[in-house]
This record gives C-alpha cells, sequence and structure tokens, in this order.
C-alpha cells in the first residue's frame, strides 16, 4: 500500500518506490543465523541483479544498509558507479562493523549523524559530512488543539503533571536501552502529582519498568501505553507538560536520538539526559534544561526545576521552536545533495 505509507510518513509529494521484495520481517524465522545468512545472499543477488538491469538510469547509489555492502562494491568495482554510504552506528557485532567499516572506505563520501561517527569513521575516509538524522514532520502537529482535548482522546489523567517519554523501551540491536529506570525512581522524590508516561511498550517489553515501579512504590504513578504509529506520537508530546530523552546506557558512538526533533515540534518544554549526542541539538537553560547528572537525583532535580517554575517552561517551550527551525527534511536533503554534487565535481 504506497500510498498508505506516504500517508503515514506524512509525505505530502509521492515518488516512485521499487521494491525488490527480498525480506519479511514478521518471519517466524527471523533471528535465526541460517535464515538471516540465506536472505545476506539473496538480498545482494537481487541486488547486484537490480543494479545490472537498471544501469543507464542511475548515476550515484547511495545507501545506508551495511549488508549491502557486496552489491555495492560490486557495482563500484565492475559497473563503474560512485557510491555514497550513511552510517547511523558503530555496531557491537564484530561482523557486521567490519560490512561497515568497509562501507565507509569504499565510498566517494560518507554521512555521519554524530560528532562521535564524524571522529570515529574519519580514520577510514575522511571526505564525510555531519548531518543529523531526522527533523520534525510538522503536518503531524495539530496545533490548535489543547493539552486537556488531547488527554482526553488518549484516556490520559487529565489533572495530573505529566512527565511523558516515547520511544524504544527495551532494547536496542546493541543490548542497549534508554535510562528510563532512573526516571520511574525518581518519582518517590517527586510531588505526587507528578506521573510519568511511556509510550512504546512492544511485545511486553516494559515489564522491567514496571517491576521497579512496584519497588520503588510508584507503580500507580507510572503509565505505559503500547507501541504506536509515528503519525500518532505528536498528539503524545503535545499533551505532556515535559517531553524527557534520556541517553542510552552504554552511551555509543553515533547515538543520536531521533526523538528529540518531534520533541522540539511539540512546544511543550524538554529535559534531556547529559551526553554528546544530545548537546548536539539542544542547549541547556536556553531550549531545554539537561540533568546535572544521569541519575535517579539528576532527573528528579531537573523535573522539579520545571515543575516549580512555569515562566522556565514557558521561556524553554518558545526556544524549543526557534531550534526546530533549524532541522528540517529538506535542510537535510539539499545538505546531502550538495556535498554529492561537489564530491562529484572535484573527482
Amino acid at each position: 500500500d504506497i500510498q498508505g505509507f506516504f500517508k503515514k510518513m506524512g509525505i505530502a509529494k509521492p515518488f516512485n518506490i521499487t521494491c525488490l521484495g527480498v525480506t519479511n520481517s514478521l518471519s517466524k524465522n527471523m533471528g535465526a543465523k541460517g535464515y538471516e545468512l540465506l536472505i545476506f545472499i539473496y538480498s545482494n543477488i537481487r541486488m547486484a541483479i537490480f543494479l545490472i538491469t537498471q544501469i543507464k538510469n542511475y548515476d550515484v547509489i547511495y545507501y545506508r544498509d551495511d549488508l549491502l555492502f557486496p552489491a555495492v562494491f560490486f557495482a563500484r568495482v565492475l559497473l563503474g558507479k560512485k557510491v555514497f554510504f550513511e552510517t547511523h552506528s558503530v555496531l557491537s557485532g564484530k561482523n557486521r562493523q567490519i560490512l561497515n567499516i568497509s562501507a565507509a572506505k569504499f565510498s566517494e563520501g560518507i554521512i555521519v549523524i554524530s560528532s562521535g561517527l564524524k571522529r570515529y569513521y574519519g580514520k577510514y575516509n575522511d571526505n564525510d559530512l555531519l548531518s543529523l538524522c531526522s527533523a520534525a514532520e510538522d503536518s503531524w502537529f495539530e496545533y490548535s488543539r489543547d493539552k486537556l482535548t488531547l488527554r482526553k482522546e488518549l484516556n490520559l489523567p487529565e489533572g495530573a503533571y505529566i512527565a511523558g517519554y516515547t520511544g524504544v523501551v527495551g532494547s536496542n540491536p546493541n543490548n542497549d536501552y534508554y535510562e528510563l529506570d532512573d526516571i520511574v525512581k525518581s518519582l518517590a522524590n517527586l510531588p505526587k502529582e507528578i506521573i510519568f508516561v511511556i509510550v512504546g511498550e512492544l511485545n511486553g517489553n516494559a515489564g522491567w519498568l514496571r517491576d521497579i515501579a512496584a519497588e520503588f512504590g510508584v507503580l500507580d504513578r507510572v503509565t505505559i501505553v503500547p507501541w504506536q504509529e509515528r503519525s500518532e506520537i505528536p498528539k503524545y508530546l503535545q499533551s505532556f507538560d515535559i517531553n524527557l530523552i534520556p541517553k542510552r546506557k552504554k552511551d555509543l558512538v553515533g547515538d543520536s536520538p531521533a526523538k528529540m526533533f518531534p520533541a522540539l515540534a511539540a512546544r511543550r518544554p524538554i529535559i534531556g539526559g547529559r551526553t554528546e549526542c544530545i548537546l548536539e541539538v539542544l542547549t541547556n537553560g536556553l531550549d531545554a534544561v539537561i540533568v546535572g547528572e544521569n541519575s535517579q537525583e539528576g532527573w528528579a532535580e531537573a523535573i522539579t526545576k520545571m515543575y516549580g517554575d512555569p515562566q522556565l517552561a514557558q521561556r524553554i517551550s518558545k526556544e524549543a521552536e526557534n531550534t526546530n527551525r533549524k532541522y528540517t527534511w529538506e535542510g537535510r536533503g539539499k545538505a546531502i545533495s550538495d556535498f554529492m554534487q561537489n564530491t562529484l565535481s572535484k573527482k
């Protein structure tokens, strides 16, 4: 359903998509080594065939998936095509990371999404562009609707002071978690009217947070909502009193929370964890409050500060709007296009 896909992603001007139909993320075999190896081989064969048959219809290959490196390497060496690679991480898995590094080495240029990645991959390819990986989709926000109306629709407590989080709740592919547990624990030191709403549970992966909430006696002040489509997230962001953006526990090179950008567009105050990738976008005391330390006490102090100072919350919300205007999909697309064209003109 291509039209449904465009609507869900907020794309106003549809374009042609060719789907090779290789992978099936719903397969019961996902995760099995033999199945994954088969998909890896099959994907690269299908991609190579596509690149051969369409050789006259493209000039440049721009890709993000390191698993397609064999097909792209073939296109560069044997078909003479130019290649650009966008990388979002340094993977803990050795074999996958070898593919990532190889992709960086054999590209005309690389696009990285954080300063940490720029430093890391600059060792392998110094023709790089730092371009943060996301932006808010303004068409998803209904600014004419007030907070209480949205809470009624979403079945959230109307009279509570809500500190909210939307995003990944369980582990990611690097077996890493966002530090939501510190925020849950902080509730024990906060006024009773402050509650924590977490949006993003998938297949029961928020059980660990319920256990922590029960241990600290705040289970009745933690509301966990199932995973939502991206287009629904703005309703939650606009219904909160504060939007929370914690860092990951491992603080890996390449972390760049995409949730920062919709939060900036929500016109609500933001509290962020203290880490380089968050501080690349948010400025403490200007468009956000950054926790003094990433701990239960640090989050309690930051939330108390925002809760007790409505003028600060209002000022931060206003500045967040200004920051949001700096990050657009159109701006990112133009920067990447210019980078590619400048690289090719020099070569």
